[in-house]
């Protein structure tokens, strides 16, 4: 079942509109971290490190939870096209459900970022609030039509199933985090910029790292 997922999982990421999703998902990182950064550093309003705290963990749950409400019909294997209206269509129509979903993955988001050992392994975040916003993604669905039937229990994997993907994260993010490092120092000695904002930067093209296991959990509920 899991190596099955994974496989599944590894096809769809193929798709062009899981690219273009993703790209979508960075720049929806950047863009605001580079305004904000530039915006408060500029006043001398705001330290770098402090600025990651405050304001990254809220601008990545907006990122992953767009990226994922356009993406979910890949990555269930519900068609070859991302829904990119979905996201409005979801605020619209389920202003409640959506406000729940965002307020949710930002306090994840912030706790993850609190605990130190969690902190490092960044990609094991964007997987747990991309789990967090596929689940809302069937809540959603079956809002929005009631014939579709949706239980708790369905979205928990077996024990086998739960340890291969949570070791799967678990190892993706620990290359990520050194990979993160070695890419943040590079940058900061060959273009003489300050480590922490060399990782400022770096940060959101880890964080896609994690778009794996996610999609194998994508797999698995299809």
């Amino acid at each position: 079942m899991f190596w099955d997922s994974v496989h599944s999982a590894m096809h769809v990421m193929t798709n062009w509109d899981t690219y273009i999703v993703v790209l979508g998902y960075l720049v929806l990182m950047l863009a605001p971290i580079v305004l904000l950064f530039l915006i408060l550093h500029k006043k001398h309003a705001l330290s770098t490190r402090n600025f990651r705290k405050l304001f990254l963990p809220a601008i990545e749950a907006i990122a992953i939870a767009g990226a994922v409400l356009t993406l979910f019909p890949v990555m269930l294997g519900m068609g070859e096209k991302a829904l990119w209206g979905f996201p409005i269509k979801v605020m619209k129509l389920f202003p409640g459900g959506f406000l729940g979903l965002l307020g949710i993955l930002i306090i994840l988001a912030y706790l993850i970022d609190i605990i130190p050992k969690f902190r490092r392994l960044q990609s094991m975040k964007t997987f747990v609030l991309g789990g967090v916003s596929l689940v809302f993604v069937q809540i959603a669905l079956n809002v929005l039509n009631p014939i579709v039937d949706v239980e708790l229990s369905y979205f928990v994997p077996g024990f086998w199933f739960a340890f291969g993907i949570i070791l799967t994260a678990g190892i993706i993010s620990n290359l990520g985090h050194f990979v993160f490092v070695s890419l943040a120092r590079v940058l900061g000695n060959k273009f003489k910029i300050r480590e922490e904002v060399a990782e400022l930067l770096i940060l959101p093209l880890i964080t896609t790292m994690g778009f794996l296991p996610l999609f194998i959990y994508g797999a698995w509920l299809s």
